[in-house]
C-alpha cells in the first residue's frame, strides 16, 4: 500500500489453483472485482448468507477485509460486498456498537469500562435481509432487517465512532484523496489478493 493510503486495490483469486497450496486462489488480473459504486449488483432485498472479517491475502497473511455475502439480490447468484480497508471491521459500528471480532479481550474490557458496547458482526448479520446500501465519499451505510428489527452498520472515512489504531494510537482515517466509494467492491468468489500500486517508483 502506498504511503498515505488506506484503501487496498485487489484482484480475484483464480479458484482453479490447488486449494491446499493456494487456499485463496492464485492472483489474477483477469477478474478484478468491480467497485460497488459502478453498479452491476443490487444487494437490497437479498439474504446475508455469510459474514467474514479475515478476507483477502497478500501471500503472507491477510489484511482483514470485511466481507458480507448476499444471495438473492440482482443478479440472483451470491456476491460478496467487501470493504477493502485494513482490519475493516474495526472501522465499523452496528447501531453504535463496536465489532467484537476485531478487538482483543483486554481492549474490550478497557473499552467496556469506558462505556462502549460490542456486538458480534457474524451473529448480528447472518440470516438478515439487506434493505439499504448507500455509500458516499464519507460514509458507508448498510441496513439489515430480521423479524421487523433493523440494524445499521456504518463506516466513516474519519473513524469518528471507533477507537484509534491500537499500535500507533492514530485515528483510523482515509487519506485526503481517498473516498469510501473506492473502498467497497463486489466479489463473486470472496477470494481476494491485494494488488496495490507500490511498484510505480
Amino acid at each position: 500500500m502506498s504511503k498515505g493510503k488506506s484503501i487496498h486495490g485487489c484482484v480475484e483469486g483464480d479458484l482453479t489453483a490447488d486449494e491446499d497450496e493456494y487456499p485463496h486462489g492464485l492472483p489474477t488480473e483477469i477478474r478484478p472485482p468491480k467497485l460497488f459504486r459502478d453498479g452491476g449488483f443490487e444487494p437490497r432485498g437479498g439474504l446475508v448468507l455469510a459474514v467474514k472479517t479475515p478476507l483477502g491475502t497478500y501471500g503472507m497473511g491477510g489484511p482483514g477485509f470485511l466481507g458480507i455475502q448476499v444471495g438473492g439480490g440482482r443478479p440472483h447468484e451470491p456476491r460478496w460486498l467487501v470493504v477493502t480497508l485494513w482490519a475493516a471491521a474495526g472501522w465499523a459500528t452496528i447501531d453504535g456498537d463496536l465489532v467484537s471480532e476485531e478487538f482483543f479481550e483486554c481492549d474490550r474490557i478497557a473499552l467496556a469500562a469506558a462505556g462502549r458496547r460490542f456486538r458480534s458482526i457474524t451473529t448480528a448479520l447472518t440470516g438478515t435481509t439487506l434493505i439499504a446500501a448507500d455509500c458516499s465519499d464519507d460514509l458507508l451505510v448498510l441496513v439489515f432487517e430480521r423479524d421487523g428489527a433493523r440494524q445499521r452498520l456504518e463506516i466513516w472515512r474519519d473513524g469518528r465512532d471507533v477507537p484509534p489504531w491500537r499500535g500507533s494510537g492514530q485515528p483510523r482515517t482515509l487519506g485526503p484523496d481517498e473516498s469510501m466509494r473506492d473502498a467497497v467492491v463486489v466479489s463473486e468468489s470472496g477470494y481476494l489478493w491485494t494488488a496495490d500500486d507500490d511498484d510505480d517508483e
